[in-house]
């Protein structure tokens, strides 16, 4: 168990964590305002909402027009203007996707996933990441769902979602460097901090596996919960050699 609540490793990677996420999610959304400004997009994206009816909205107006004509007030231009603004259920005025929301989409959800990956404690205070088939599912899934609408390989997803075409190759492959970059830094961060202040849990960490194997262990009730950890870990490393694979697949389009 913990020693103690706060620490030098433990403050130190979080800041250092935090630095990086700020970092590359503004990045991104300098990188994002540059491509709207020389690819500006006037066409108006089909997704999915709730919009008043037409038949609706002329009803209102005519009845609108008739009140302000009788009583001889200036509000039916102010109407016919408004007639001729399509208004959402909320009346907001109705999103388009842009390369802003796609870099915030993206970046947000990739973030979360390198969050919970990074950031689990493991040993010796729970099961490792590999041990657990839920943690490798949904940050698997999200990893893979990020680089998807990434690559733009699902149109489907991508329309569902709202968001807008990436215009080049190497608005992409920019928004990669930076997923990487994030991946790559909070792991580093959160590794050598634990190494530097927190030796024994990065010990106990690398060497919870080496002295244990299915033909070592008894027959304990503690050797048979180990042997089951062993034996979810084997499949759950399959399992994410597998989503690796995919993912891997889905970068190899966006360089193409």
């Amino acid at each position: 168990r913990p020693s103690e609540t706060f620490n030098a490793g433990e403050v130190l990677s979080t800041l250092g964590q935090a630095i990086v996420h700020i970092a590359t999610l503004t990045l991104a959304v300098n990188s994002a305002k540059q491509l709207q400004e020389h690819y500006p997009s006037d066409e108006r994206h089909k997704g999915f909402g709730i919009k008043w009816s037409s038949a609706a909205s002329d009803n209102t107006a005519s009845v609108g027009a008739v009140l302000a004509s009788l009583t001889g007030s200036e509000t039916s231009t102010s109407l016919s203007s408004e007639e001729k603004q399509p208004q959402s259920f909320f009346r907001r005025t109705p999103f388009q996707p842009n390369f802003v929301s796609n870099a915030v989409f993206i970046v947000s959800m990739f973030q979360n996933a390198v969050i919970t990956m990074v950031n689990h404690g493991g040993r010796p205070f729970s099961v490792s990441f590999l041990e657990s088939r839920p943690l490798c599912l949904s940050v698997g899934l999200s990893f893979l769902l990020a680089i998807a609408c990434l690559a733009e390989t699902l149109p489907m997803v991508n329309n569902f979602i709202q968001l807008a075409p990436f215009p080049t190759k190497s608005s992409k492959v920019a928004l990669l460097r930076l997923l990487v970059f994030n991946l790559s830094s909070c792991y580093f961060i959160e590794y050598f901090s634990t190494f530097i202040f927190r030796r024994d849990v990065w010990r106990e960490r690398n060497e919870s596996y080496q002295h244990h194997s299915l033909s070592t262990l008894g027959t304990l009730a503690a050797d048979e919960e180990e042997r089951l950890l062993l034996e979810e870990r084997k499949q759950n490393s399959i399992l994410v050699y597998f989503l690796c694979l995919v993912t891997f697949n889905f970068v190899v389009k966006i360089f193409r």
